[in-house]
């Protein structure tokens, strides 16, 4: 915009050129960093080994947590669940990754799948600095990260990967651009042939239910990770994976049974066809109401 800028927008600058410090908190848990970008409130929080990035004010809705003894250990359930979507498509040489948080992914596949080519898209720069200055994240080669939004990136990218992560999304706010059928055949006309869409998601909402069936009427296939210690899901989709959920073993033992510290045996019996869902609508670019399916728990 040219011209003078309203005193809110300088006041939002000045707030994410120079955040707030935080001080640290009683006990053992400290804030290391709380500020505001033009996205997010953040703040970065420790408690003994491990430390999390933090998206709003809720300290519940942890982004990244990493152990800093075992950077490559996976401490929320769903990030092992993605990670055995290379079950899926496991001979898979290139990734998109939307969602940058702490760097947790990208430090995995840095460490255990260097010949993997990773590019990570993330919209807000101030995430990718706090990752770099608290979360020990780097850009190694064969990795490339670019700050743009997730739809605009593959867009405007000709690209063509055999596997897309989707992990922009909490169990308080999602993107909601990027849950509708438009977006999802936009991912699918940018994998490879036989390649996979991965999104982690929050069960126990009336939007798992949408979201399912917004992959069905996308892709040929579509299966389900549910967690087992959590609320955690993540949903695959694709038009034809390597493997249905009866032959993930035998992949698994085929990949040596781990990707780092993921177990990929104790994931894989977390595969499922997608149970039946109650009547949820396909979200579209005209219709989405994904943050208030959200909100709306599912009833027995």
């Amino acid at each position: 915009m040219k011209g003078c800028r309203p005193i809110g927008f300088i006041l939002l600058v000045s707030l994410w050129l120079f955040p707030v410090q935080g001080a640290p908190a009683a006990g053992g848990d400290k804030t290391l960093y709380e500020g505001d970008s033009i996205y997010h409130h953040i703040t970065i929080r420790q408690d003994g080994r491990e430390r999390c990035m933090i998206f709003g004010r809720q300290r519940d809705l942890r982004q990244t947590c990493i152990d800093l003894e075992m950077p490559d250990a996976s401490i929320f359930e769903y990030t092992s669940m993605m990670f055995a979507a290379f079950l899926f498509r496991p001979e898979a040489k290139t990734v998109c990754l939307i969602g940058l948080g702490g760097g947790y992914i990208p430090t995995v596949f840095r460490l255990h799948l260097p010949q993997v080519r990773l590019q990570t898209v993330e919209v807000d720069p101030l995430v990718e600095k706090l990752a770099k200055q608290y979360f020990g994240f780097s850009i190694p080669a064969g990795q490339s990260l670019a700050i743009d939004d997730g739809r605009q990136f593959l867009k405007k990218s000709r690209e063509r990967y055999d596997q897309i992560w989707l992990d922009a999304f909490n169990s308080d706010y999602i993107p909601a651009h990027m849950t509708t059928k438009e977006f999802l055949t936009l991912a699918r006309s940018r994998l490879t042939e036989g390649g996979i869409v991965v999104q982690n998601l929050f069960g126990g909402n009336r939007l798992y239910d949408a979201q399912i069936e917004t992959f069905r009427s996308v892709f040929a296939k579509v299966y389900v990770f549910e967690g087992q210690r959590s609320g955690s899901c993540v949903i695959v989709g694709s038009d034809r994976p390597a493997s249905d959920p009866a032959g993930l073993r035998k992949l698994a033992e085929r990949m040596g049974g781990k990707i780092g510290r993921i177990d990929l045996f104790a994931e894989a019996v977390k595969c499922k066809v997608p149970p039946a869902v109650k009547k949820a609508p396909i979200l579209t670019d005209d219709y989405n109401p994904a943050n208030l399916l959200l909100m709306e728990k599912n009833k027995n």
